[in-house]
């Protein structure tokens, strides 16, 4: 009877580790919050919601340009707000790093240690290049005003009796 050689064992299956996109790497969000924060906020302190927003807008054209139309007074282009559990990864990691803080109103604060990750972002030319234009063409047009206008545009919308 011929030998299966698959019988044999001599086959082995390893376990590699899965690679992780880009967007999802916690070294990338936490350089990307620390510049939405050095370049959208004012005073380096923003909401959660408004780092989520523009966490989500940064991931595609389409997105952010809906968040510049909204953020440029046009209600009727609200964008589609995604909370992505990275962004919240992310912050917990920034915190510990201490890039960032939490102020006692529930907003983020960028430290004096944020500013320098974001000084040495900026000053590498070819590092995160369109994260740095689409930040810029933003720039503090994103009001947390604006932001609270959305949210309880969502809460009568979305109420239910």
């Amino acid at each position: 009877m011929p030998v299966n050689p698959l019988l044999h064992g001599d086959i082995i299956f390893n376990a590699k580790p899965d690679a992780v996109p880009y967007n999802y790497r916690i070294s990338y969000k936490v350089s990307q919050i620390c510049l939405i924060m050095r370049i959208c906020s004012f005073q380096g302190s923003c909401s959660l919601i408004k780092l989520h927003m523009i966490s989500a807008a940064l991931c595609t054209r389409n997105n952010m340009d809906k968040l510049l139309k909204f953020a440029n007074e046009e209600l009727s282009n609200s964008p589609i707000v995604r909370f992505d559990p990275s962004v919240n990864k992310a912050l917990t990691f920034s915190v510990a790093y201490g890039f960032i803080m939490q102020q006692k109103s529930g907003n983020y604060k960028l430290t004096d240690k944020g500013r320098n990750l974001t000084d040495q972002i900026q000053a590498v030319d070819d590092l995160m290049i369109s994260e740095k234009i689409d930040l810029s063409r933003l720039s503090k047009k994103l009001s947390e005003k604006k932001i609270q206008e959305l949210t309880e545009i969502w809460r009568f919308n979305n109420a239910e009796d």
